[in-house]
């Protein structure tokens, strides 16, 4: 019996790779002709609905010999499986799914990315998690925003499955020569492809040399350390020279003297209109495109990196790549903000939705409305610190490369990544938060959060997650870096009064990841965030134990099953 039907279903909406010389129905794409992007490669009854890990290897061996490194970014606690089973070829860059990474991850893995397909112009860099979307996409699209100049999709016939490849050649037929039925001398003399054939018969067969005769270099040791060129900058305030680490020449890109940030929370607002800045040079939403047009189906709507959060990240790296990072986020001199408030609009439920929502979650009156609340998350303090150690923040892609990831042997990753540092509980509303509501305000139910001790200071220039909450039912959550969305704290002499000023963040449902069931009732969510002084000696919130996770009532012990869009 084939699983390659169930396999199918599982995938979903992302696009598939038959190659029928070897066999296999993967979970895979060629986004560019040197970068794969798959599913997550297993053995056993996960082998059954995803890709079989010795179907991957068939794959991968027979087209690329030794020369194709795999970036894994699944979690011990989530998938598994020793790199020995993958010929040693395998760099640990964890984190959660459905979930950004800690910021400074993604410059070290796109580092190690760089030194890997630098070294040798034959070499594939491949990607992977479970599903093989968000987290590769996240990570692909930071590589692709470091490079000069955005490459384009796969040029190789070899990069194609065998269904569009007939396409390619009918197109390629078409644009030579409408009365020429025979494969043209360019196409016969195609490297490493032979066509049989001929009109609508015409197909490409490639021919594999055996590996022995190949000559390949050998694969790197992991203990093997190389540096990797940095990213020069010019030092015209007006230009950004970017320095490829290959014999490629040196691009110079003009952006606007004006820094790029603070930026909208949401990417729907035009490039270049006020807080979508960052996005002016059009390279974001070319990656985006890029990515989701070989990533999904031909035939699906959906953006390959469809997470708000994820897509925020994406959005920081291109910032932090091209050397416009707010100085708060790169300097090692501490900032911090205070949490206020966060307000929540919510629909009300009208029609078989209000008892419905009612038994579910409470409330008076039949509101089906019950009392709200939110948790305070970040990621493990020491994993970061490790992160930043090796230079994750504000070097870019320059510095030295150890083989094999920040993983290690699974210090970080064994167990939950992020734990509780705080806990917003519903109050009264007052009466500043009241003017900054719109207009319409009053055909939405209003709760309005309060951390539930007396303050909660945040790193500036640290990641956070907000969840939010009816009763015991999740709406959803979103990941942020205040510096990247806050104007830059003013500079001001030793005999002004510290200054607080205050700043609030609009959230509509679009930006929230995974608004599902009651969390489409969302309309917007405000989050209110105050400057603390460095005079303040108030500490930041310290993460909490699992002990006091279950005492708040924020432990998360029993994830809630969440689907992304495409799986």
């Amino acid at each position: 019996m084939s699983f390659d039907y169930v396999r199918k279903i599982v995938s979903g909406k992302k696009a598939r790779f038959i190659d029928p010389d070897n066999a296999v129905n993967l979970d895979l794409v060629y986004v560019t002709d040197r970068i794969i992007i798959m599913g997550y490669p297993a053995v056993g009854v996960a082998g059954l609905y995803r890709n079989r890990r010795r179907d991957v290897l068939k794959f991968i061996n027979s087209r690329h010999g030794e020369k194709w490194w795999i970036w894994n970014l699944c979690p011990l606690y989530e998938n598994a499986y020793s790199p020995e089973s993958m010929h040693g070829r395998v760099s640990r860059y964890p984190f959660p799914d459905h979930h950004p990474p800690p910021l400074p991850l993604l410059p070290l893995a796109v580092r190690e990315m760089t030194a890997w397909l630098e070294g040798d112009s034959e070499r594939v860099a491949i990607i992977h998690c479970k599903a093989g979307k968000g987290r590769s996409g996240t990570l692909l699209c930071s590589y692709l925003l470091s490079l000069p100049a955005l490459p384009p999709p796969p040029q190789l016939d070899s990069s194609y499955t065998h269904k569009d490849l007939k396409k390619r050649l009918e197109e390629r037929k078409k644009e030579t020569s409408s009365e020429n039925t025979t494969p043209s001398e360019d196409d016969r003399d195609r490297d490493g492809w032979v066509y049989v054939g001929s009109g609508q018969d015409i197909t490409g067969v490639q021919v594999t040399e055996d590996q022995t005769e190949l000559g390949r270099t050998s694969t790197p040791a992991h203990s093997e350390k190389i540096n990797v060129a940095p990213v020069t900058r010019s030092t015209n305030s007006s230009t950004t020279t970017l320095s490829n680490p290959s014999s490629s020449p040196s691009i110079n890109i003009q952006v606007d003297t004006n820094p790029p940030y603070p930026i909208d929370i949401g990417d729907e607002g035009n490039p270049g209109e006020v807080g979508q800045e960052d996005r002016k040079d059009g390279r974001v939403d070319e990656v985006f495109k890029l990515h989701s047009s070989r990533r999904m189906k031909p035939t699906s709507s959906g953006r390959g990196v469809s997470i708000p959060s994820q897509r925020r990240w994406c959005r920081y790296i291109h910032l932090l790549f091209n050397n416009q990072a707010p100085p708060s986020y790169t300097s090692p001199k501490p900032s911090r903000v205070r949490l206020v408030s966060i307000t929540l609009l919510l629909t009300p439920p009208s029609g078989w939705h209000k008892p419905l929502a009612s038994l579910v979650i409470g409330g008076t009156g039949g509101t089906g409305q019950g009392k709200a609340w939110a948790s305070v998350a970040r990621y493990d303090d020491e994993y970061v610190d490790e992160l930043k150690a090796r230079g994750g923040t504000g070097q870019g892609v320059g510095g030295q490369v150890t083989w094999g990831g920040v993983g290690g042997e699974g210090r970080f990753d064994t167990n939950k990544m992020f734990r509780s540092c705080g806990k917003m509980i519903a109050s009264d509303i007052d009466d500043l938060t009241t003017s900054s509501l719109p207009q319409d305000h009053q055909d939405y139910i209003v709760h309005h959060l309060t951390p539930s001790k007396d303050s909660l200071i945040l790193d500036r220039s640290r990641e956070f997650r907000l969840k939010f909450h009816l009763a015991s039912v999740p709406l959803g959550w979103t990941w942020l870096i205040p510096a990247f969305h806050l104007p830059e704290p003013p500079s001001r002499s030793s005999f002004e009064p510290p200054q607080k000023r205050t700043h609030t963040l609009h959230f509509p449902r679009s930006q929230i990841d995974f608004p599902l069931g009651p969390g489409q009732s969302i309309h917007e969510i405000l989050v209110r965030l105050e400057e603390v002084p460095e005079e303040d000696r108030e500490a930041t919130a310290r993460l909490m134990s699992d002990e006091e996770e279950k005492k708040e009532g924020v432990d998360e012990t029993n994830r809630e099953l969440v689907k992304e869009e495409g799986e």
